[in-house]
């Protein structure tokens, strides 16, 4: 710290010069003065070093410092659409999971900023030069676990009391609370997806002799308590398919009531996972996926079986760096039958399905962390003498964005809201499910990358920084379109839930009944919308069927868009969310697709949506 006589000595003499001529005629007036009134000056020019000399002021500063303590306060809309789906007795028992996943997102901010930069490392000997393959974390990777499966992320969904009360809206609950988690952590994201969908294919199994040996293993992957906890995984694809998963090798052999596999895995994520579901190929099973067996693989069961899951290296990726994705063979690895041949890859698709959901909600929330940043740069940075936020183009560009945001939250948790109703016995509910969970994962991740990408185009060049999130968020969200189901494979899957179970039906019903319950706006344009994906349909279904694969993305993009805004007119007959939703819906009506430029139609017309988009995105202090 400099000592107060020199500060006061440079402030009383600025230049050199002076400072010289003075100590040259030993000017004793100044130094009489200085000593009679130092209990005065000293404080006031120490505060003029501190505040004025010594730190730039705020005005220009000018950077706003964007700090959250609860994710789930700053979401106002978003409770407003809890409290529409849930009911609001409901919504008040469930709040407090939802206020504190809320607090975990804020809480996990900095720590997923540590855990992305020094990520997993892969520890392939012990000191003995003993094989051991252990994956070490970063101690704030551990502390994100008791963030997330600690306050019962997954654990909720299968509490008997919770169960007993909530079952008919198990998964939008915890699909609801968890979407704030994300917000902050997608690397995270993807290993609680798995131990769910590993929860879900157990529960589903028809009662037998593995019924115990199910439960011991659900009860620990909905455990809360780090050392009761198994994490899951979902070991499908290999090196010579990827995709392709009717060309997997990996062999399954049989001794006794267990079964041996033996081969390699190419992609695994979550690869230190302790409860795992992999496909095989059964003996002298059906060439293509109708031969693959699906498997449970426990680490712990029985000992020593962690020892035969060889993990040769760690991906190094692009983003979701926080979580470790390996490659991996097995060296006759107990396994434990789950669904035999023509059975198997049709029981992974259960834990498929919910994987895919899982994604769509990370990338909706990807989207709503993006936006949340710059909305709250925007409010406090100044540009051409106004702040962001007041100035007409940014103004539009991010009612785009949040009208954008709020379409596909709509769309995506419709999706979550049909898996409730098919898991409780409705029929219609699963055939739109089919197909409403392609499109939603695949239009909810290619917006995500968008999205962020045009919020950190929106904040500028202190956004393209390391210490802002949006260039992690950016890297995880580039992910999203690729993992459970390309583009291409989620179009390919849609068109044949298309021509095997008719579930294009579905979708229509569900746009048809959304529309049914909007009595004062004018359904006139997603009607026509409607007719047009119904002729469009009916014309693609007769085309050879390498012209059918051509015209069958631009079709899903359209139905899913035509879904979106009869949604956004359905939940606009909820009063609190009104104004919002229409003015989504004006916005989105006029944008056939979500990666377009910015204002289409007249912006002049869309003037009035700006003020209600911008307002209802954030919580208003």
């Amino acid at each position: 710290m400099l000592n107060q006589p020199a500060i006061i000595f440079n402030v009383a003499f600025p230049s050199p010069a002076l400072a010289t001529l003075a100590c040259r005629n030993n000017v004793r007036l100044f130094a009489v003065t200085i000593n009679a009134f130092r209990h005065i000056l000293v404080p006031i020019i120490w505060w003029y070093h501190e505040n004025i000399m010594s730190a730039p002021t705020r005005d220009l500063l000018n950077i706003p410092e964007i700090r959250f303590a609860n994710l789930f306060d700053e979401d106002p809309l978003g409770g407003e659409f809890w409290q529409f789906w849930f009911g609001t007795v409901r919504f008040s028992e469930l709040r407090s999971h939802f206020n504190a996943l809320g607090e975990s997102g804020a809480l996990a901010t900095e720590l997923s900023a540590r855990a992305d930069k020094q990520g997993p490392t892969l520890q392939t000997h012990d000191a003995r030069g003993i094989r051991i393959d252990r994956i070490v974390q970063h101690p704030d990777y551990r502390e994100l676990e008791k963030l997330s499966y600690g306050r019962g992320i997954i654990g909720i969904k299968y509490q008997p009391e919770f169960l007993a009360k909530h079952r008919a809206l198990r998964h939008l609950a915890g699909f609801g609370a968890g979407y704030y988690f994300a917000q902050s952590e997608i690397g995270m994201y993807c290993p609680i997806c798995m131990t769910d969908g590993v929860g879900r294919v157990l529960e589903r199994r028809p009662k037998g002799p593995q019924t115990p040996l199910y439960a011991t293993t659900i009860a620990h992957l909905s455990a809360c308590e780090p050392g009761e906890l198994w994490q899951g995984a979902m070991f499908l694809t290999e090196k010579q398919g990827g995709s392709d998963v009717g060309s997997n090798a990996v062999t399954a052999t049989r001794q006794g009531s267990l079964w041996l596999l033996n081969g390699d895995k190419w992609f695994c994520s979550n690869v230190a996972a302790d409860a795992i579901l992999a496909l095989a190929r059964m003996p002298e099973g059906a060439p293509g996926t109708k031969g693959l067996g699906l498997f449970l693989v426990l680490r712990r069961e029985p000992s020593g079986n962690s020892a035969t899951i060889r993990i040769h290296r760690l991906k190094d990726k692009l983003g979701v760096r926080s979580m470790p994705t390996g490659e991996v063979t097995f060296e006759n690895t107990v396994a434990y039958l789950v669904a035999g041949e023509n059975e198997g890859f049709k029981q992974m698709t259960e834990m498929l399905n919910l994987s895919r959901l899982y994604n769509a909600v990370a990338s909706v929330a990807g989207m709503r962390r993006a936006l949340l940043e710059a909305l709250k740069y925007g409010a406090g940075r100044n540009a051409f003498g106004r702040k962001l936020d007041e100035l007409p183009l940014w103004r539009a560009t991010m009612a785009d964005l949040v009208a954008e945001h709020m379409g596909i939250f709509v769309l995506v948790f419709e999706t979550v809201r049909a898996l409730d109703r098919a898991d409780n016995g409705d029929e219609e509910a699963r055939k739109l499910m089919r197909i409403s969970i392609p499109i939603a994962k695949a239009l909810s991740g290619k917006l995500a990358v968008f999205a962020v990408s045009e919020a950190m185009e929106a904040i500028g060049g202190n956004a393209y920084i390391e210490e802002s999130i949006l260039p992690r968020l950016l890297r995880d969200c580039q992910v999203l379109p690729i993992w459970e189901g390309t583009t291409h494979i989620l179009t390919l899957d849609a068109l044949r839930a298309i021509q095997k179970e008719g579930s294009h039906e579905a979708l229509f019903a569900r746009i048809r009944l959304a529309l049914t319950h909007v009595k004062r706006f004018d359904c006139g344009p997603v009607k026509a919308r409607l007719d047009d994906d119904v002729k469009r349909l009916d014309t693609l279904l007769k085309l050879p069927a390498e012209l059918q694969q051509r015209e069958a993305r631009l079709w899903l993009e359209g139905a899913g868009r035509t879904l979106t805004l009869a949604l956004l007119l359905e939940n606009a007959a909820h009063p609190p969310l009104h104004k919002a939703c229409l003015a989504a819906y004006k916005r989105l009506a006029v944008r056939p697709t979500g990666v377009m430029p910015v204002c289409h139609g007249n912006p002049a017309e869309l003037v009035d949506t700006e003020a209600v988009l911008l307002r209802c995105a954030t919580r208003q202090d």
